[in-house]
């Protein structure tokens, strides 16, 4: 139910909030650390189905807990479980060129959430472009008695799906791909980063090369998932910089 609410009343919400710059531009001076994060996929970018960049402001620098994709019902909220505590969504029904930023309501083991704004830059989605991107101030970040001065360590998970379920009991199917190898038995369906924002740097799979092509999964509603085809949620590509 709050989910729920939280999305009847975002767009009025976010289109007071709506002041958010287009990429390229970089007028960021005295804003304070930043993020810019990208996602990437084989095809393109379906504004009918659901993208989200997942973070977990934890400080913890061994990254023992993170945000992982919901797999089975019973759903929680429907796309991410695990230790997470902020997260970016991407969809046709957000206002702010589709973008939005939620926050998770401490101690509702991630069941509740609330819109805080939106990203201060964003790359509007035209037909078949394939790549979002849009840019975070850390003071978005801030939660509880981290504050934004103060964060070190985030975890970082990539999630695309197509469905969102609500219903504890939902046996329907439901599409997905996350970071690492979502393939069924590869044991790397878990494969959160983590950052440091300490310094100026760039996390991507480039580099890090975890998130393979082709590992899209299908759950069959009752616990199993096998990989399917689906290049509009096929992660393929992603990037977190950091800007300071």
């Amino acid at each position: 139910m709050a989910q729920t609410l939280a999305r009847l009343f975002l767009s009025a919400a976010l289109l007071t909030l709506c002041g958010c710059a287009r990429f390229p531009d970089t007028g960021t001076a005295g804003a304070g650390a930043q993020l810019v994060v990208t996602m990437t996929v084989a095809g393109a970018i379906n504004p009918d189905m659901y993208y989200f960049v997942v973070f977990n402001t934890s400080n913890d620098a061994n990254g023992t807990a993170g945000p992982v994709p919901v797999v089975a019902p019973p759903w929680g909220n429907g796309f991410i479980a695990g230790s997470a505590t902020q997260f970016v969504e991407y969809h046709r029904t957000l206002p702010a060129d589709g973008y939005a930023v939620y926050s998770f309501v401490s101690g509702s083991s991630l069941q509740q959430y609330t819109a805080i704004g939106v990203p201060t830059q964003d790359t509007p989605i035209t037909t078949g472009a394939n790549t979002l991107q849009f840019r975070l101030p850390l003071s978005q970040l801030a939660y509880g008695t981290i504050a934004a001065a103060d964060i070190h360590n985030i975890q970082v998970n990539f999630l695309a799906t197509d469905r969102i379920p609500a219903n504890p009991l939902d046996t329907s199917a439901k599409l997905f791909d996350a970071l690492g190898d979502s393939s069924f038995g590869s044991g790397q369906l878990n494969n959160y980063i983590t950052i440091s924002t300490d310094q100026a740097t760039t996390y991507s799979n480039a580099t890090r090369n975890i998130e393979p092509s082709g590992d899209v999964q299908r759950t069959n509603g009752s616990g199993g998932y096998s990989t399917t085809t689906e290049p509009d949620l096929d992660i393929t590509g992603w990037s977190v910089q950091i800007v300071r």
